[in-house]
């Protein structure tokens, strides 16, 4: 639905963030590091 919505070049561009979010944060789980970047966008 995401992929629909922002369509292949921007859903990519979104996903590669939250990748990168991932990695740099690898002590931390997916609901800390949501909560930490949710308002930075």
């Amino acid at each position: 639905m995401l992929w629909e919505a922002l369509g292949p070049e921007l859903y990519e561009a979104v996903l590669a963030v939250h990748r990168a979010e991932a990695e740099l944060f690898p002590m931390f789980t997916d609901a800390e590091v949501i909560e930490a970047v949710h308002w930075q966008y």
